[in-house]
C-alpha cells in the first residue's frame, strides 16, 4: 500500500500545446477541485517543460526560455492558489526545466545586467512558491544537446558542454566495409531500434563515431566529426531498422579505417530516446587511470 497520498502536478503549457492546460485556463479550477476533494491524492504544485527550448543557439537564448518557462509556470501556479479551498497551507511547488533550460541556470551565475534581472525575479517568485528544476538528459547528454548551446563551452579550463562531457556511448559492431562508394561507407550493426530517429540541427547524421578504439588508444582528433569545426570524419549518415550506414565526411587524407568485426562507438543524437532501447548501461571512470574498465552496471527503470 503507498504510504500516505499521491503527490500531484498539475502540468502548465509553457507555452507548447502538447501537453498541459494553459496558464490561464479555466480548466486550473475544475482540476483544482478534483484533486482537492480525492482523498488519496494531494496537490503539491505547478510542473512546467519548455520542449521550444531545444532550439536554443546560445547560453542568453536559452537563459531567456528559462525566464519565459518561469514566468508561464508561475502564472498557472497563480490560478492554482485562487482555486485552492479555504484552509489550505503551505507553499506549492513549481517544478520546470527541459535540458536546455536546466543548465541554462548556470549561465545566470555570470554578471551581467540581464542575468541580474533574472535572479531578481527568482528571487521573488521564491517568495510565494518552492522552485525546483527537475531531472533529465542533462547528466549524460548527447549530440542534440550540444547543439543547443544552452551554456559556455568551458569554464576554468574545463569542458562544459563538449563532447568531453558526454557519458553515453554506444558500441557497436561493424558488419562490413564500403571503401569503393563516393562516399567511403561502413555498415554496423545498430538502427533505429539502436539509436533511435531523432534528427540533430548541427549536423545530418543519426550519431558520431566517438575516439574509442578498443581501449588500446585513442583516434587522432582530427579524425573525429565536429559539427562546429572541420565537419571530418564517421558519422552515421544512413539509417534503418537493424543497420546504419557509418560515411566518412570530409577529406579521405588521414582517414581512420575500420575493419570488420571492429567495435566502434557512438555518440547518440538523442539520449532519451537511444537509452530506453537497451536493458542496463555499463558504468565506466573516464578519468581514472583504467578508463575502460567495468565499474558497475546500472538497470535501466522500465515503463513511464
Amino acid at each position: 500500500m503507498w504510504p500516505g497520498t499521491i503527490p500531484l502536478f498539475i502540468k502548465i503549457a509553457a507555452p507548447i500545446s502538447r501537453a498541459g492546460l494553459l496558464p490561464k485556463s479555466e480548466g486550473i479550477g475544475s482540476l483544482v477541485k478534483a484533486i482537492s476533494s480525492a482523498p488519496k491524492v494531494r496537490l503539491v504544485g505547478a510542473y512546467a517543460h519548455m520542449g521550444e527550448s531545444y532550439g536554443s543557439n546560445s547560453p542568453e537564448e536559452a537563459l531567456e526560455f528559462l525566464m519565459q518557462e518561469l514566468k508561464d509556470a508561475k502564472a498557472g501556479a497563480d490560478q492554482i492558489v485562487k482555486a485552492l479551498p479555504n484552509g489550505s497551507s503551505g507553499k506549492l511547488t513549481i517544478s520546470l526545466g527541459a535540458t536546455p533550460t536546466a543548465t541554462a541556470v548556470q549561465n545566470a551565475l555570470v554578471e551581467t545586467e540581464w542575468n541580474e534581472k533574472f535572479r531578481t525575479y527568482i528571487k521573488e517568485v521564491k517568495e510565494d512558491y518552492d522552485v525546483e528544476i527537475h531531472a533529465g538528459v542533462y547528466p549524460v547528454l548527447d549530440m542534440q544537446q550540444l547543439a543547443t548551446r544552452a551554456r559556455p563551452t568551458t569554464a576554468d579550463g574545463q569542458p562544459l558542454l563538449s563532447t568531453a562531457n558526454i557519458a553515453l556511448r554506444i558500441m557497436v559492431e561493424v558488419a562490413s566495409t564500403y571503401d569503393e562508394r563516393e562516399k567511403p561507407e561502413a555498415l554496423v550493426a545498430a538502427g533505429s531500434i539502436v539509436l533511435a530517429r531523432e534528427p540533430c540541427k548541427s549536423y545530418s547524421g543519426w550519431g558520431v563515431v566517438t575516439p574509442w578504439m578498443g581501449g588500446s588508444a585513442s583516434a587522432d582528433p582530427s579524425t573525429i566529426y565536429d559539427p562546429a569545426g572541420s565537419r571530418t570524419g564517421w558519422i552515421v549518415g544512413r539509417i534503418s531498422q537493424e543497420h546504419g550506414n557509418l560515411t566518412w565526411e570530409g577529406s579521405t587524407d588521414g582517414m581512420r579505417r575500420l575493419e570488420i568485426g571492429e567495435k566502434v562507438m557512438i555518440w547518440p543524437n538523442h539520449a532519451c530516446m537511444a537509452g530506453p532501447n537497451f536493458g542496463y548501461y555499463v558504468v565506466v571512470d573516464g578519468e581514472s587511470s583504467e578508463p575502460d574498465k567495468i565499474q558497475d552496471a546500472w538497470t535501466r527503470w522500465r515503463g513511464w
